[in-house]
Order: structure tokens, then C-alpha cells, then sequence
């Protein structure tokens, strides 16, 4: 393994994700499809919600 490597797999990677991103906005909020896309870190943040909802609501005030 040479030392650009690592390096050059992190920009196929980044390149990749930002593909995929560019897809996923360009299609409709509704289309299931934009969903499939999602990224692994899409998924990972939305999960934090319902891991810790304490965090993620607000009492409602009178």
C-alpha cells in the first residue's frame, strides 16, 4: 500500500457521497426514492431523536 492510499480512498468516498447527495436533493421530498438514499450519517442523526427524545422536544407553554 503506498502512502496516498488512504488518502485517495477518502476522496473516492467524499466524491461518491456527494454524488449520491446532489442525486437525492434533485429528486422530490415525497419519492421514496430520495429516502433509499439516505446516508449512513442521515441515518445515525435521525436515530439520535429517537434515542434521546428529552433532547428533541419542548414543553408547551400556557
Amino acid at each position: 500500500m503506498t502512502a496516498l492510499q488512504p488518502e485517495v480512498a477518502a476522496l473516492v468516498a467524499r466524491q461518491r457521497n456527494a454524488a449520491i447527495e446532489a442525486l437525492r436533493q434533485s429528486l422530490p421530498i415525497d419519492d421514496p426514492d430520495r429516502h433509499a438514499l439516505d446516508l449512513d450519517a442521515d441515518t445515525r442523526f435521525a436515530q439520535l431523536a429517537a434515542d434521546h427524545p428529552e433532547h428533541c422536544t419542548y414543553e408547551e407553554t400556557p
